[in-house]
C-alpha cells in the first residue's frame, strides 16, 4: 500500500501545526532560564546505599525552581579517564528513575550516569508548587489555569536543565561529550 500525506513534501517541510508559536515565546524562556541562573541549587551528593566495585553509586539532591528539592540517581565509574563522557536519563510520565542495576552498563564503558526522578511523580522528588485549578488526571495539566510560571513541565524543564549544568561542571565529566537519553 503506497503512503499517502494530507500536505506536499514541500508544505510538509514548513509546516508548524495547528497551534501557533506564542508571540511571547523566547521571552517566556529567557525569562525562565535568568531564574535559573539566579538560583542557589544547594547540590549534596550522598552515597547510596547500593555499591558495586566498579561504579561509586550516590543520591544527587538539588533545589529547583520553586524550592522543590529534587533528586537524581548519580552513578560514576571508580576507574574511568578523566574527564569523560556522560548520559542523562529521564524516565517517561508518571514513572521514576531506573533501578541503580539497570544503570552499571554505562559505568562499566565509563560513562557518569544522572538519572532524574520528575517532581511529584513516583521517585524521590518533591513538588512543593501550590496552584490553582484542577488536576484531573495528574500533574501533566498541572498549571493550566494558574500563572505560566507555575506550569508543571516549565518546572520539570528547568529540572532537566539544571541537572545538565550540575553534571556538566562536574570536574571529571567532559561537557562536550555529554547525552541525554528518556522516555
Amino acid at each position: 500500500m503506497p503512503l499517502t500525506f494530507d500536505l506536499s513534501p514541500e508544505k510538509l517541510a514548513t509546516y508548524t501545526g495547528t497551534n501557533p508559536r506564542p508571540q511571547d515565546f523566547d521571552q517566556f524562556w529567557d525569562k525562565a532560564l535568568a531564574e535559573l541562573d539566579a538560583l542557589d541549587p544547594r547540590v549534596q551528593i550522598t552515597p547510596a546505599g547500593f555499591q558495586t566495585p566498579f561504579a561509586e553509586c550516590s543520591h544527587l539532591w538539588f533545589h529547583g525552581v520553586g524550592s522543590a528539592r529534587v533528586h537524581a540517581k548519580l552513578l560514576r565509574p571508580r576507574h574511568a579517564e578523566e574527564p569523560h563522557p556522560a548520559v542523562l536519563m529521564f524516565h517517561g510520565y508518571s514513572g521514576r528513575s531506573p533501578d541503580w542495576s539497570e544503570m552499571l552498563g554505562y559505568v562499566a564503558l565509563g560513562y557518569t550516569v544522572a538519572a532524574l526522578d520528575c517532581r511529584g511523580q513516583a521517585g524521590l522528588s518533591d513538588d512543593s508548587t501550590v496552584v490553582s485549578g484542577w488536576n484531573l488526571t495528574g500533574h501533566i495539566v498541572r498549571g493550566l489555569d494558574d500563572a505560566p510560571e507555575k506550569l508543571y513541565y516549565r518546572q520539570v524543564f528547568l529540572d532537566t536543565a539544571l541537572l545538565a549544568r550540575i553534571v556538566m561542571g562536574m570536574d571529571d565529566v567532559d561537557e562536550n561529550r555529554v547525552g541525554a537519553t528518556g522516555a
